[in-house]
């Protein structure tokens, strides 16, 4: 499967650009999102930006282009400040290179009628993709699930309008019942080229369980199927909580996926994954491993070590486990032999046929209060050459976390060569390389916070980067053994959903 995260190509597409869209879920606050766009060929490049409108039409006045972007460079853009020409709304955008390259999307609140950019939690993220596809799967999809609800976002990339959009709705499993209703669809919708067709599940009550523990609640997957290549993304709402996870749909499954990032009970952080079955007719049997990895795991029985589990996931049905706070024996498996009272680690998953993973992370309202999500990596997806399009440390409060995971059970390393860009950083246009190991079927983790010690590899550095670090740029990693990654940005400061996860690309 390589359709949201594939081999970076010359263009990268944008589902969901907003530009001072009012905010139905907080009031007072209007949607924006910003955007980092990384040159990782080998030559400086131009990069064009067209936004379209909901109507598929190019607003040929907020036309963007860079030219002479060197290899390893990146350009910052903010809808706020730097699209005046666009107006307020919501649209899609095309991003064109003559090298290759590799986008994330961050999605964050702004105050209405704000004359200064001035982002606010909850904050998200997603992953640029470079093609579409006839048919895409969500893993999750929620309706009054314990607060949240989910809403999602169809772009046509194919070369006419998509005038047979359909979708279907399909209820998972838990603890032994079927979590919302069978049946439920949306057909015959159109989206004009280039356009994208938001889709909100929040009044959608047909959604609900018609009986028994989940009654009027949903939790499960939709299939979506179009007459042209589509991409989608999708939002994950806790208003109560003040919480936004955001993940990329899936254009295919595997059979052989991993998990760079899994928590129980770690300094208030957890994890939520769904392994969710495309198949219209066959059972899809499951292999799980959760491997703990670091100093920090803790057991009340047992010993630390590799935990395997089997599952049989029906057809076109989604299986969760869940290691939140009150997780039950069903829900999580990592509270039977051993009991982990704390876990951190990466998960494996291996099915008899094509799956879908897609995780959530999240910290306890009384902790950090923080929330993201990610898409789960085909094994054979993995390169020796990854690309991370945002990497942050001391940058006004924000930073990043890169956790880089081996996808072999063979020991390497990695050099991690930090490029920063050449307007916000206090050191602009610099590279440094730092190596790192990476153990035989484990992770490495950089930190590049400051609660607590200063930590990383760029704060640990003035030599590099300077007394006052702060540093926005992009990083390329190259390791010895194939390997894949995933990010988490969030901020110093106590705020509420600060975190943005996203998925890295491989080369």
């Amino acid at each position: 499967m390589k359709k949201f995260r594939s081999a970076l190509t010359l263009a990268a597409l944008l589902t969901l650009v907003l530009t001072s869209t009012v905010s139905a879920q907080y009031s007072g606050y209007a949607w924006s999102t910003a955007y980092q766009v990384v040159n990782m060929g080998d030559a400086a490049t131009y990069i064009n930006i067209d936004y379209y409108d909901t109507s598929g039409n190019v607003v040929s006045a907020a036309h963007k282009s860079y030219t002479g972007v060197l290899p390893g460079s990146s350009r910052l853009v903010v809808q706020f400040t730097d699209d005046p020409n666009l107006p307020s709304g919501r649209y899609s955008a095309v991003i064109s290179a003559g090298q290759p390259i590799a986008a994330i999307a961050n999605q964050q609140l702004v105050p209405s009628g704000a004359s200064n950019y001035s982002p606010a939690p909850p904050f998200s993220t997603y992953s640029g993709q470079s093609e579409g596809a006839a048919s895409i799967t969500l893993p999750a999809v929620m309706y009054n699930w314990y607060g949240y609800y989910t809403e999602f976002y169809i772009m046509n990339v194919g070369t006419a309008s998509a005038t047979n959009v359909d979708i279907s709705y399909i209820p998972g499993t838990m603890m032994g019942a079927t979590t919302g209703a069978s049946g439920v669809t949306n057909n015959d919708n159109t989206i004009a080229q280039y356009a994208s067709l938001q889709v909100s599940q929040e009044s959608l009550t047909t959604l609900g369980a018609p009986s028994g523990w989940p009654a009027g609640r949903f939790l499960g997957s939709a299939v979506i199927t179009s007459d042209q290549p589509i991409i989608a993304v999708v939002n994950q709402h806790n208003v109560t909580d003040h919480k936004l996870m955001t993940y990329n749909g899936f254009a295919g499954g595997a059979t052989d996926i991993a998990a760079p990032v899994h928590m129980r009970g770690y300094f208030g952080y957890y994890s939520t994954m769904l392994i969710a079955n495309p198949s219209t007719t066959a059972t899809a049997h499951v292999n799980i491993t959760y491997t703990p990895t670091g100093a920090y795991n803790e057991v009340s029985s047992g010993t630390i070590g590799p935990v395997t589990v089997a599952y049989d996931i029906a057809p076109q049905t989604a299986l969760t486990r869940y290691d939140g706070p009150g997780a039950s024996d069903d829900q999580s498996d990592l509270d039977d032999s051993p009991v982990f009272t704390r876990f951190y680690g990466s998960v494996r998953i291996s099915s008899d046929i094509d799956v879908v993973v897609q995780v959530n992370v999240e910290a306890v309202a009384t902790g950090d209060d923080q929330a993201g999500s990610y898409n789960g990596i085909p094994i054979a997806d993995a390169t020796q050459d990854i690309v991370v399009p945002v990497i942050l440390a001391d940058f006004y409060g924000y930073y990043t976390t890169l956790v880089v995971q081996n996808a072999t059970g063979t020991a390497g390393s990695c050099d991690v060569t930090y490029t920063s860009d050449d307007t916000y950083s206090a050191v602009p246009g610099h590279s440094a390389t730092y190596t790192h190991a990476l153990p035989a079927s484990g992770t490495f983790t950089v930190y590049e916070g400051r609660k607590g010690a200063p930590s990383g590899d760029i704060n640990l550095d003035p030599t590099n980067w300077g007394a006052s670090t702060r540093f926005l740029g992009a990083a390329a990693i190259h390791c010895t053994v194939n390997a894949m990654a995933i990010v988490n940005e969030e901020s110093d400061v106590s705020l509420r959903d600060s975190m943005y996860t996203f998925n890295t690309f491989n080369k």
